[in-house]
């Protein structure tokens, strides 16, 4: 009988550890992945001290608002905007010089690549919605012969361009379209973009390399 009352005994300490290892998992973290949409029409204005950056908000950026507790927060998928600013010297040749005809931005070496780009575009003027002013490199309104005879004289030559490290110089909240860099020096070229972020991401500006986009961006190019 006693033999009985110890197997009993021991039964129901074994059961004991099997129940504890029962474990319960808590809510998955959701990951947004999609993107908030870019801010759009970013121009930059320079002036004697400063630098203004003006976009237009993300069409995700909600102007809506809600109440949260005393406060009155925004609504929307982004929770503010990221300026980034590069520095950067312009192309310059083996004497220092500033080449203007660089157009691809390829190689070390201005060449026949260059030339078509900017054949590609003679006889355009501002008059056209698709001018694009980066190659009116003696600046009238209009791509023709003056670039062209100013394009010869950089024609073959070698090229350098150096590039400082991109940096960020300020975080915004939502609803803001506006901003003004007061770090700057006078003489010296920025590259500025603005990047709508929410939880998990961040997204810049749409521009390709040279479009009047890129350029709008661009403080002290020439």
């Amino acid at each position: 009988m006693k033999e009985y009352i110890r197997i009993v005994v021991l039964v129901a300490f074994c059961a004991v550890p099997a129940a504890a290892q029962l474990t319960t998992s808590g809510p998955v973290a959701s990951v947004d992945n999609i993107p908030p949409a870019p801010v759009t029409n970013l121009q930059v204005t320079t002036g004697d001290e400063s630098v203004s950056l003006s976009w237009t908000r993300s069409t995700d950026d909600a102007r809506s608002f809600t109440a949260f507790g005393d406060q009155v927060v925004p609504r929307g998928d982004v929770h503010g905007y990221r300026v980034y600013r590069t520095d950067f010297f312009p192309p310059v040749d083996d004497s220092g010089e500033v080449v203007l005809g660089w157009f691809t931005r390829e190689g070390d070496r201005v060449d026949f690549d260059d030339f078509f780009l900017l054949a590609d575009r003679f006889g355009s003027s501002d008059a056209d919605a698709d001018f694009e002013l980066f190659f009116d490199i003696v600046p009238n309104g209009q791509i023709d012969v003056d670039d062209f005879l100013r394009f010869a004289d950089d024609f073959g030559k070698s090229v350098t361009q150096e590039y400082g490290s991109e940096s960020l110089i300020a975080t915004l909240g939502p609803g803001v379209s506006e901003f003004v860099d007061s770090d700057v020096v006078s003489g010296a070229s920025y590259v500025y973009d603005v990047r709508a972020f929410d939880g998990d991401n961040e997204t810049g500006v749409v521009a390709p390399f040279a479009s009047n986009e890129d350029l709008a961006r661009t403080a002290g190019r020439r």
